[in-house]
């Protein structure tokens, strides 16, 4: 009898914070209905009203957790599936430590779905974050429960994101795929 491969898919978006990873992630799913999305941000503003939460409080740790519980879960008890992961990996090293860990639970092939989004869009989207200010508006929006941040703070985020991807191709996923996620949509196989 001949022996049936499982497929079981994980697309990990990677990107620096305001670089489109959830809008990229709404786009491929509107497309590709039977993907799975996982969202380590969506855990987080759903229990914590923001992406963006003091990094003392646990809630990072909290959201990480369910995530992988989740993944676990999935990549377990189905036979077939893809999923597109949205959790932001600051370096190699998280990489590597997050491929390590969906192989663990099943994954047989991780992609990097890597978002090249120019500077001057990251500097605009990433202010359009839930929960997020300029550190100039402080005063007038004061109360809100809001993290504020310098009006650089998009570009120098940037600037280390893609330092500390320059290494990528080597993070031991199955492919690294580069994409611009205001023009270009790639339907996941």
């Amino acid at each position: 009898m001949p022996k049936t491969s499982t497929r079981k898919c994980v697309y990990l978006l990677v990107g620096q914070r305001g670089a489109g990873k959830s809008y990229y992630a709404e786009r491929i799913l509107a497309n590709q209905p039977e993907l799975s999305l996982i969202s380590r941000d969506e855990i987080l503003v759903r229990k914590f009203g923001s992406t963006d939460t003091n990094p003392y409080g646990g809630a990072q740790w909290y959201a990480l957790e369910v995530m992988h519980r989740l993944l676990r879960f999935v990549l377990r008890t189905r036979p077939m599936v893809k999923i597109v992961l949205d959790c932001w990996t600051e370096d190699s090293k998280k990489r590597i430590s997050l491929i390590q860990k969906l192989r663990e639970y099943g994954a047989n092939r991780v992609v990097a779905l890597y978002l090249v989004t120019p500077r001057e869009v990251v500097n605009s989207w990433f202010w359009l974050k839930p929960g997020i200010a300029k550190v100039e508006e402080m005063k007038s929006r004061s109360g809100e429960n809001l993290v504020y941040f310098l009006a650089d703070a998009p570009s120098r985020d940037y600037d280390a994101f893609h330092r500390l991807a320059q290494q990528i191709d080597s993070d031991g996923f199955d492919q690294v795929v580069r994409i611009d996620p205001r023009t270009e949509l790639v339907l996941l196989d």
